[in-house]
């Protein structure tokens, strides 16, 4: 019987690679393939080609050099649900509306917010244009009921436990994906979501405990690196394919009293990885250090696609960026959003700016930072230079009041014990 599953798996995956094989050997489409991986709470500065001392990602380091590296690049928000929201929308939370999630609650009735039908989202935009479209998610909060599977032709959410089980699904889609004339294909890795597994070969055990934490979350950074080499080189995604990886947020390890996240717009789960692998003939590498937003994932493969519509977003294309159209810059204005999961009343909201950033709350507390000169957000400088604290702070008034915001969509769901258990798990608690 196991020879016979073996035998199976290995018919499937020579099936996959023959019509792989041939779709891109015997065709040049006009429009290339789009795949978008979004591996989950994946901090920049833990990526050797952001400058990280370990290798902890040798294939998307490989990657990375035939590509476009933005260097500073922001998530609109610090966890799951409106972070991934505000990349298939290019709309900020307060717009979109998606600020409550799965969460473990003390009341097991909670409310979930979900993309309204009226935005059209990546998949949405790129069906219109043709494509077909492939979704696998390993994220409780990336579900049918938040709006994330509207525009998929297919879409396959696997819970907590079942990572192993996403890129063998992928391939069971192969033969289909390969008929097509073109796919869009979206990828939401979980790893290295805690809890940080130890994975072998890359985890040494450290004496320090937070060290040691570190240690597991990296060598889960190196388990989902090689989780993506194996898929690209599995659908040959050197041709005629566009590339982009990134990540929602990323996760803190006391820099400022926290771990995980969604609880600060602090950088260690604000800055996010963000690159670009152009088809073989637009292909380039670059370095980019302007300010750019997950936000722009949107507008730039619509401008890259020649796709023209009227809808409302915040992103803009990087295209022109990318080509050296305009000088590389700071004139943008971002800002960032978070009602906070472990206590709901803590509205944080900010305005990142040049080298500047300003986080302030609805609780009467206010920060300014210079990322040149402090990236670690260490010295709050509000009191020193109020001029420029009420430059930001007018700027995300500004946006707030004229900002189009889009009738908020959700249901109340009760939370059964398996689901809870689940969410402890991976630190979903009130």
């Amino acid at each position: 019987m196991k020879k016979s599953k073996y035998t199976v798996a290995i018919f499937l995956i020579f099936v996959g690679i023959v019509f792989m094989l041939q779709i891109n050997c015997s065709r040049k489409s006009a429009d290339p393939n789009i795949v978008l991986i979004v591996i989950d709470t994946l901090r920049a500065d833990h990526l050797p080609f952001y400058g990280y001392k370990k290798n902890t990602a040798p294939f998307l380091s490989k990657i990375a050099s035939q590509s476009v590296v933005f260097e500073n690049a922001f998530s609109a928000s610090s966890w799951t649900a409106p972070a991934t929201a505000s990349i298939f929308t290019s709309l900020y939370p307060i717009q979109h509306g998606v600020i409550r999630g799965y969460w473990a609650s003390r009341n097991r009735k909670i409310e979930l917010h979900r993309i309204p039908e009226k935005i059209k989202t990546i998949p949405e935009v790129l069906k219109e244009k043709g494509y077909k479209t492939y979704g696998i998610a390993v994220n409780i909060n990336i579900c049918k009921e938040q709006g994330f599977t509207q525009g998929f032709d297919r879409f396959k959410l696997f819970r907590y436990g079942q990572e192993e089980r996403s890129n063998p699904h992928l391939k069971e889609w192969a033969q289909e994906i390969g008929s097509q004339e073109k796919s869009f294909i979206y990828i939401h890795y979980n790893d290295p979501h805690r809890p940080y597994h130890k994975r072998r070969p890359w985890y040494e055990k450290r004496k320090n405990k937070r060290a040691d934490i570190i240690a597991r979350y990296d060598s889960e950074i190196n388990y989902v690196d090689q989780k993506i080499k194996d898929i690209f080189d599995f659908f040959l995604w050197d041709k005629n394919t566009l590339l982009i990886v990134t990540a929602d947020h990323g996760e803190g390890f006391m820099e400022h009293n926290q771990t995980g996240h969604s609880n600060t717009l602090y950088s260690e789960v604000l800055r996010v990885p963000f690159i670009i692998y152009f088809p073989e003939e637009d292909r380039v590498h670059k370095r980019i250090k302007s300010n750019v937003s997950s936000l722009d994932i949107l507008p730039t493969i619509k401008d890259y696609l020649d796709i023209e519509d009227n809808e409302i977003q915040e992103g803009i294309s990087l295209m022109p960026l990318i080509r050296g159209k305009i000088e590389d810059d700071n004139k943008r204005f971002f800002f960032p959003y978070l009602r906070t999961q472990k206590d709901m009343s803590l509205l944080l909201r900010g305005t990142i700016w040049n080298e500047w950033k300003y986080i302030f709350s609805n609780k009467n507390t206010q920060e300014l930072y210079n990322l040149r000169e402090d990236p670690g957000e260490k010295v709050n400088l509000y009191h020193m230079n109020k001029e420029m604290m009420k430059r930001l702070f007018s700027k995300y008034s500004e946006f707030e009041k004229n900002c189009k915001k889009f009738k908020r969509e959700s249901k109340k769901t009760k939370l059964e014990a398996e689901k809870i258990k689940e969410l402890k798990t991976l630190g979903y608690v009130e």
